[in-house]
């Protein structure tokens, strides 16, 4: 396995160094529920980020209400702040177009409320060029994705979308996938391996589900710098609350 010496500086958080970075996301419908939810996050320590997934939020479609959210949870949280919108193609909540989609992400990173933003593979290479340079533009981080929530493609594929990111400029490539047994958990982890030696970004790779769980906690062994914990609800299959993760990490660290 390779020693990771890739590097991301975000503010205070350096992702690629030490134990992977640990993201909560928030799945509440209002705005009032988000903020409460988000003020309830702040009471436990031991995590990174805060991914706010929009497409869970009341009024989604307006992107005045989007950044007036935005502005108002980074008013309540020290984290920073990653901004979601998962369509359904991709295992969420909506249905948005690529010339929405663009809009809506242009505007978050111009907003000057977050510091990563989620994009989508799916959207398509013009789409996810323009968001990819209104994300740098603004000093964000851009993590483009992809998601498969049914199965795990074979190795070429995994590798080919991961390469497709790096092509497309993402700073963090991230591929979440649903394994059917185990030998699908353990060709991600080999894929993760593999790809973080051929490609400058850092990579989040995720095997989902409980059959999956081993891949949420062995990124720092891997090359995965962040995973995805939860606080209450879980916004994907398999996420493993904070404190447990927490002290799985650090064991697996020190060890």
């Amino acid at each position: 396995m390779p020693v990771i010496d890739k590097k991301l500086k975000v503010k205070n958080i350096v992702f690629g160094e030490g134990i992977p970075k640990i993201c909560i996301p928030v799945t509440e419908k209002t705005a009032k529920d988000i903020l409460e939810t988000v003020k309830g996050y702040e009471t436990h320590d031991g995590w990174d980020v805060l991914e706010v997934r929009l497409d869970y939020f009341e009024y989604y479609e307006d992107v005045d209400e989007v950044i007036s959210l935005l502005k108002d949870i980074r008013q309540v949280t020290s984290r920073l702040i990653l901004a979601t919108i998962r369509t359904i193609e991709e295992g969420g909540r909506v249905a948005v177009g690529p010339d929405t989609y663009l809009d809506h992400l242009k505007a978050m990173c111009e907003s000057g409320c977050i510091d990563l933003v989620d994009i989508e593979l799916t959207k398509g290479n013009s789409c996810v060029t323009q968001c990819v340079y209104a994300a740098h533009a603004n000093d964000v981080v851009a993590i483009i994705s992809k998601h498969d929530f049914n199965e795990t493609p074979d190795n070429y594929t995994m590798k080919k979308y991961l390469r497709k990111m790096d092509d497309l400029g993402g700073d963090i490539l991230k591929l979440a996938v649903m394994p059917q047994n185990k030998a699908d958990v353990i060709r991600v982890l080999e894929v993760t391996d593999e790809v973080n030696d051929d490609v400058e970004p850092l990579l989040i790779t995720i095997s989902m589900g409980y059959l999956g769980s081993i891949t949420r906690v062995s990124g720092e062994s891997y090359g995965s710098v962040m995973t995805f914990a939860t606080i209450g609800k879980e916004s994907a299959p398999g996420q493993i609350p904070l404190d447990q993760m927490i002290k799985t990490l650090y064991t697996l660290h020190n060890d």
